[in-house]
């Protein structure tokens, strides 16, 4: 009997139709044995399916789109000798297997298709190059009419084609009928075969109807008549699979049901994948839609068979989405994962970039998965199904509501409580940014009551909740309990005991919410997460569920105040960080239970996009990205401007020293030497980039504040051409002149109007580069591009109002330029099948080999083990670098296929790296955990072909360590383990936690915080199992701890995060060790990178930025927003003196001086945020307290007198 092997990506969920066929292949009497597997027995190697490629006479294949896959595949059938394999849909890689009689398909063109078929294909598109895809669909009813009139010569072709025709209309009967052309053509078996019946590509369906309409206009008319839609009734376009729709899968029916149990009309359009943009740029733009529901994932433009190249036409996509302008949704099953595997595990990596990253880059909004495969069938869930409904409800309710009757919460946050950070968020003066936002709705008639006429008496309001006083509302226990079922209740009350709690009760009988009403806005403040001053209580509580107001809080905003809409004001909130899966959340999540199915906007930096993605894909926000505030260029001041003139004045090394004790001599270095590093090192602090104060959404960046940067965008090196400031040093000015001639230059040429060529002229008397004019242009690029970003104000009024929010890349402006701008985007993420990138590689083996090559000038030895911090945020924008750094330390490289995505990272060989490898510990971050899941299993297959290889354990330390765990009795996939991070659906290492609320009581606690709470493994199969032995002993090997700074914004002192996890780790792995570990950074935003110890680092920015009134007074100008900030490094600069010995005396010597015993400072301090002042002293005397600062007697008693001083000024003592 002849055999017939299916191999189909993304088809799971179909057993009952290859019943159908085979019952009707039967009833005819044909003999065939057909053997049906998919995707993932070809990613787990399956023995049935080699069996089966062995036996079969030919091989049919669809849908494979991943290397490792294809390169198997070739295997097996390489040993198999079949001489007859049909494939479609897939990779160039799948497709060159082709083989039909003397027809093949050369891999390296994609295709061989004959000339008329091409011209064909030309006609079709117009032009159009989205539309290529598409057309090759059009191309049956055109084949079917050629096919007669082919040559002989290209039989083997006509057969592969119709073979095609009849796969691409996949009911029971054409699919049966395809098996006997199959059997008729290439195995000689005497079969009749009927004509293939045509099923439209695309068109409109509904479930109370077997027709299939042609385009919109012909199922409107429809509706209309069978009252399924009504002139003026809102309109949601539904996509959904053409293949799914033929094949009866149950879920687009049940979204339709669901959708006009809500009085929603649908327009449901099916398509086979690849012309999801045709329907909506030729249907659904002609149409009055409310909303639009993908089910397909994807990309818009291309599909499926687009997904090999991600973000190719988002563009177009974009295009065609603002055209039709409303929220646009992807609803998915998920088509490559169980229902349990699923709901144990969340989405799978592959899955994960179908659902969230391809459409993210068109601008998808809110993310749900409906289902996911159970007995061979797409299975639903009830209640997602609904989430989907209801979610467009809301929107759609959102868009047709006049302004002045919607009702919009403002969510600001206090976390944590007491420390002045009521109403602050990340690079954004939030109380400044709410007063704008109060006043443009107020413009658009949105009914705002009481808007103070200024920033300040809006602060005072916010400021006065700080504490539990001020405005608030008592949400009673009973009200409460309307809203919030009992099962969930039970959930809580089990962790906190019986509502209102011990956290905010308001009485015996309701619980305070921080907020204020103003008409139809309300001003409300997000509860802590946790217990205030026990933070243990959360972080090793798996089972972790938020208390009585953090749920309340939600529910009141949403079921009893009936917000219309929720803006969460800056970065960011806590609510998306709740317990519950990592991606694809059930309805048994907290962060869905919390935020439900409101419309929901995010105010978020654009130089963010990996929290965004959370903020997306756990809360189901629509998020507007802002500014991040000017840079500005250092400078020197006081203390330094000093120091430089008495150098210049042959100032005496005792002198020197005493002023700069972070710079001392090294041992025998001569003092002219020793002079001349100091001139440099003030020359780098000058020089060096810092904020210039907090954005205000909506504010436009003047042209004189964008200067710092654009010299540092110009700067950076791009396409292989040099940046502006080699172009002037290559020019012969001398690198003390350099800066100033570049600061000319932008000023005069990009900013000013001078002519390009006069200007070089006039310095180098020669005409000015070729390359140069591509660097003026980009400059001016940049500002127009600023201009627009002054529209934040506007894209937030456009998204209230149900409109489409445009997509953007989150980027860091400095190494994306333009390219990273405007603001007032969706921001989204980056293609994970391209990391890193070719110059993320490049730039990554560099900081590998300087890493080795200082760890080899301070210790004179190669390092064995080095471990690295790994987040999201700066893989994303620097497109990969610190994993290149890990390949570079490995010895390894990426491999591309033929699409150009990597599908592996193949070991160098010894001979040709030249050196031994070095074995990695990765501390990724959770939310590269959740971003880059297929990043984790390529890094952890090399690890294992690293232990596996055979080389010599003094040149692979990777197997000797291996080797090494397993006589110690861990397993080899236990030893294998590199890549730790928190359990699954939980966030933060806990260190900075702890220290923010000092709660802990020597290092030895910090450390073993860190490996509890981030000993849990990732890659492969291990999916977060707990490993803290494995990871402890690891921990022990490492000599030296690595991570890459990636932007001027977030440096050491600007954010808890490097101390907290860097800065753990080598306190960590010097516990383990028993050795001093080295820790150093690397900033690699300029397109130049300098490897830098933590304690240097740490002092440069101290002196650049905490010291330097140019960066502390536009601060303080700022009121209570910047004081916060300046408060915010105060415990920054103490968790570096936690978890190590990067503080010296002076460091905070100098804070104290500066911000609390200067009296004009510190007043202005108090003045602005008097709880961020007194959180700063109060650090400061918990950092003498604990032995990191070793303050002199009578400044201590100065502080602690101004500490009581302030107490008393919150508590009213004192005015």
């Amino acid at each position: 009997m002849p055999t017939i092997t299916m191999i189909n990506g993304m088809e799971r969920f179909n057993a009952h139709v290859w019943r159908e066929v085979s019952a009707l292949l039967q009833k005819d009497g044909v003999a065939v044995r057909i053997l049906r597997f998919h995707d993932g027995h070809v990613r787990n190697h399956d023995d049935a399916l080699a069996k089966a490629i062995a036996e079969a006479d030919v091989v049919f294949i669809s849908l494979i789109n991943d290397r490792e896959d294809a390169d198997w595949l070739t295997a097996q059938l390489k040993r198999s000798g079949v001489r007859t394999v049909f494939a479609y849909e897939s990779m160039p890689e799948v497709m060159g297997l082709t083989q039909v009689g003397d027809y093949r398909i050369d891999s390296s063109k994609n295709a061989s298709m004959p000339k008329p078929m091409q011209a064909i294909l030309r006609l079709i598109t117009k032009g159009r190059d989205e539309d290529t895809l598409y057309a090759y669909t059009k191309l049956t009813k055109a084949a079917s009419k050629l096919l007669p009139l082919m040559p002989a010569k290209l039989k083997d072709f006509r057969t592969w084609l119709s073979v095609n025709i009849y796969w691409n209309q996949p009911d029971a009967v054409n699919l049966s009928q395809m098996i006997r052309l199959i059997l008729r053509d290439c195995l000689n078996v005497k079969v009749s075969v009927a004509p293939v019946r045509t099923i439209p590509q695309m068109g409109c369906f509904h479930p109370d109807t077997t027709e299939l309409f042609a385009d919109n206009n012909e199922y409107i008319r429809w509706a209309l008549k069978t009252k399924r839609y009504r002139r003026g009734q809102p309109l949601v376009a539904l996509l959904v699979f053409r293949k799914h729709l033929l094949q009866q899968q149950t879920y687009p029916n049940d979204l339709i049901r669901a959708l006009e149990s809500k009085n929603l009309a649908v327009l449901p359009i099916f398509v086979s994948g690849i012309e999801a943009h045709v329907a909506l740029r030729d249907w659904v733009a002609k149409e009055k839609v409310d909303f639009v529901i993908s089910t397909m994932g994807f990309s818009v433009v291309g599909g499926p068979a687009g997904s090999t190249r991600p973000g190719a036409n988002h563009d177009i996509s974009a295009e065609i989405m603002s055209g039709i302008d409303v929220p646009y949704m992807v609803a998915q099953p998920l088509l490559m994962q169980s229902l349990s595997d699923w709901k144990s595990k969340g989405v799978s990596p592959m899955q994960s970039v179908i659902l969230y990253d391809l459409p993210e880059m068109d601008g998808s909004i809110s993310p749900i998965v409906i289902g996911a495969i159970e007995d061979n069938s797409i299975v639903t869930i009830p209640d997602r199904i609904e989430r989907v409904a209801t979610i467009a409800e809301r929107w759609v309710r959102l868009r047709r509501k006049p302004p002045q009757e919607r009702r919009v919460a403002m969510v600001l946050y206090n976390y944590p409580p007491g420390l002045g950070r009521l109403g602050t968020a990340a690079l954004l003066n939030v109380p400044a940014t709410l007063h704008s936002l109060l006043t443009r709705l107020k413009k658009e008639n949105y009914k705002v009551a009481n808007l103070p006429e200024s920033v300040a008496e809006l602060t005072k309001r916010v400021s006065a909740m700080e504490g539990g006083q001020g405005d608030h509302v008592a949400f009673a226990v009973a009200q409460m309990r309307e809203v919030i079922p009992d099962g969930l209740l039970r959930r809580i009350d089990n962790k906190w005991g019986a509502a209102p709690g011990e956290i905010a009760p308001k009485g015996r009988d309701a619980i305070r919410l921080d907020g204020f009403e103003m008409g139809n806005v309300f001003v409300g403040v997000q509860p802590p997460l946790g217990v205030p001053g026990d933070p243990m209580r959360m972080l090793f509580d798996h089972e972790y569920a938020p208390h009585h107001q953090f749920l309340a809080f939600y529910r009141y905003l949403i079921d009893v105040w009936q917000a219309d809409a929720i803006v969460h004001v800056g970065m960011h909130g806590t609510a998306e960080w709740l317990p519950g899966l990592q991606l694809g959340l059930t309805g048994d999540c907290w962060p869905d239970i919390v935020m439900g199915d409101i419309p929901q906007l995010y105010l978020y930096p654009l130089n963010n996009p990996a929290e965004a993605n959370i903020a997306k894909r756990r809360g189901g926000a629509t998020v507007i990205s802002h500014l991040i505030p000017p840079y500005a260029r250092a400078g020197l001041y006081k203390q330094l401007a000093q120091l430089r003139a008495e150098i210049a004045n042959n100032a005496s090394l005792e002198t020197v020293t005493g002023m700069l004790p972070e710079l001392a001599p090294t041992t025998g270095e001569a003092t002219p030497a020793y002079m001349a590093r100091v001139t440099r090192y003030l020359d780098d602090l000058e020089q060096r980039l810092i904020l210039d104060g907090l954005h205000v959404l909506g504010a436009r960046m003047s042209r004189d504040r964008a200067q710092a940067l654009l010299e540092s965008t110009l700067d950076v090196p791009r396409s292989g051409q040099p940046g502006l400031m080699q172009h002037i040093l290559e020019a012969g000015i001398d690198t003390a002149s350099a800066p100033a001639v570049r600061a000319a230059f932008v000023e005069r040429v990009v900013l000013g109007r001078d002519a390009l060529d006069a200007f070089w002229r006039n310095y180098y008397g020669k005409s000015a580069p070729a390359n140069l004019q591509k660097i003026v242009d980009h400059g001016r690029e940049i500002l127009v591009r600023l201009e627009e970003s002054g529209d934040e104000l506007d894209v937030v009024v456009h998204a209230l109002n149900g409109g489409y929010v445009l997509p953007g890349k989150g980027s860091d402006p400095i190494r994306a330029g333009a390219a990273g701008l405007p603001s007032g985007r969706n921001i989204h993420s980056i293609d994970p099948w391209r990391l890193p990138s070719d110059a993320a590689m490049t730039r990554g083996v560099q900081m590998a080999e300087q890493l080795i090559a200082a760890h080899v000038a301070e210790n004179g030895s190669m390092p064995e083990t080095v471990a690295l911090t790994l987040w999201a945020l700066d893989t994303i924008k620097s497109e990969g670098e610190s994993i290149g750094v890990v390949l570079g330390l490995i010895g390894a490289e990426p491999v591309r296929d033929g699409q150009g995505k990597i599908y592996r990272f193949d070991l160098i060989p010894l001979n040709k790296l030249g050196r031994a490898r070095v074995d990695v510990v990765l501390d990724i971050s959770s939310i590269f955990r959740d971003n880059f899941q297929m990043q984790l299993d390529l890094i952890d297959d090399l690890v294992i072909r690293a232990a596996k290889n055979g080389e010599p354990a003094d040149k692979n330390p990777i197997a000797a360590h291996v080797a090494a765990m397993q006589k110690q009795g861990q397993t080899f996939e236990a030893a294998t383990a590199r890549l730790f991070t928190q359990a699954p659906g939980e966030y933060g290492t806990g260190v900075d936690m702890v220290v923010d609320e000092s709660q802990w009581d020597n290092r030895a606690d910090l450390a073993s915080i860190y490996v509890q709470r981030s000993g849990f493994a990732y890659g492969g199969k291990r999916g977060g199992q707990a490993a803290q032995a494995t990871y402890r002993s690891l921990l022990g090997t490492v000599e030296h701890v690595f991570q890459a700074i990636d932007s001027v914004e977030y440096g050491l002192t600007d954010m808890q995060h490097y101390y907290g996890h860097s800065g753990a780790v080598q306190l960590a792995a010097s516990f383990e060790s028993g050795k001093n570990v080295s820790l150093s950074y690397a900033e690699s935003f300029t397109g130049k990178t300098t490897i830098t110890k933590a304690k240097q680092m740490v002092s440069m920015e101290v002196r650049t930025k905490v010291l330097n009134p140019r960066w502390f007074e536009p601060l303080l100008a700022q009121g209570y927003a910047g004081a916060t900030e300046i408060a915010n490094r105060f415990t920054n600069v103490f968790g570096w003196g936690a978890v190590g010995d990067s503080v010296e005396n002076w460091v905070f010597d100098g804070m104290a001086q500066t911000f609390i015993l200067d009296e004009d400072v510190q007043r202005r301090f108090a003045a602005a945020n008097p709880h961020a002042a007194k959180a700063a002293v109060q650090r400061l005397l918990e950092a003498n307290g604990r032995g990191m600062w070793n303050c002199d007697p009578a400044m201590l008693a100065q502080l602690q007198q101004i500490y009581a001083d302030l107490e008393d000024r919150i508590e009213g003592v004192v005015a």
